[in-house]
Parts: C-alpha cells; structure tokens; sequence
C-alpha cells in the first residue's frame, strides 16, 4: 500500500478510498458473509474428503506392494516392504515440506522440528531400502543359482541311461513313500 503526504497536513493517507460499501443493505452484506463461510466450510470438507481419499489409495498401495514383495520373495523381501512402507509414508506426510515452502513467520521453530524429523526420518528410509535392497538383490542371485542348479541336475540324470533312471526314480519313490508313511504314523499318536 502507497501513501502520499497531504502536504501540511502530515497524517498518512491511503490512496485508496476506505469507505464503507453502502449498495447493499446490512441484511444483504450478512447474507454474503453467511454465503462465503457456507462456502468455505464446504471447500475444506471436500478438501479433507479428497485428502482421506488420498491417504486410502496411498494405504493400499503400501499395502499392496508390501504383500507383493513379501509373498514373492520370502523373508527376504521384508526389509524391502518396509522400506516401501516408509517411502509411501513419506510422500503422504509432505505437509512439513508444503509448509516449508509456504513458510510463515509464526511457528517457524514448529516447522523445523518437523522438518528435522522429516528429513531424519527420509535418511533412516534411505538407510533401509539400500540394505533391503542389497538382500532383495542377493535372493534373486541365490534364487537364480539355485534354478541353475537344478536345471543342470535335471539335464544329468537326463543323460543318464534308462535303467538307471529307472533305478533312481523307483528309490525316490519308495523313500517318498517311507516319508509319507512316517508323517501319518505320526501324526497318529
């Protein structure tokens, strides 16, 4: 805002007029202001319905991904579905950064602690998915040797002669069989 000197007058003026709107009567003026909060509350209900809509899909998505990781890999994919877990998490708590960016003058020691914590919170998660996925990464080779492997057993015994495939097959059976056998009798007593 502007001000001009009003020559020997010294008070400051604004050089806009700061007169009251008189067009509309005080019944109408409420009827606006009544209007405009109606307003304003229906803008942050649909504005917090969209933010829970936000954080359901965020929900599921960790949710999915987490199951996915654990079920395909084992005990090996929980550190990496943690590790998802805590990425998803913080992409659905970027307040602390919107704030940052839109930082105000008030509160500013709120927004730093919460900054801080953010930001050592997205290290410790940095942490987590190199190490999970350097296990990730060590199951998939171990996986993969272990296919090598019996690929190659499975080529062997291919080579083998009839009858002593034939041999081997009839001993696994019976051994299978034994163990069987073993397991009902077992479960028996």
């Amino acid at each position: 805002m502007t001000y001009f000197d009003l020559g020997e007058n010294r008070e400051q003026q604004p050089n806009y007029p700061t007169e009251e709107d008189t067009l509309f009567t005080p019944d109408e003026q409420e009827a606006i202001r009544a209007y405009k909060d109606n307003l304003t509350r229906k803008l942050s209900k649909n504005r917090s319905v969209l933010k829970g809509l936000e954080m359901s899909f965020w929900g599921i998505t960790s949710y999915s991904l987490a199951r996915f990781l654990i079920l395909t890999s084992g005990t090996g994919g929980i550190g990496l579905a943690f590790s998802v877990i805590l990425i998803i998490n913080q992409i659905t708590n970027r307040e602390v950064i919107e704030e940052l960016i839109n930082r105000n003058s008030e509160g500013n020691q709120d927004i730093m602690g919460r900054f801080i914590k953010f930001g050592f919170s997205t290290v410790v998660t940095a942490f987590l998915i190199w190490s999970a996925l350097g296990n990730f990464i060590s199951v998939i080779h171990t996986s993969g040797e272990t296919y090598k492997n019996l690929q190659n057993t499975v080529e062997d015994f291919n080579k083998l002669p009839n009858d002593k495939q034939n041999t081997i097959l009839i001993v696994g059976g019976l051994i299978g069989l034994a163990g069987i056998y073993v397991i009902v009798d077992s479960r028996r007593k």
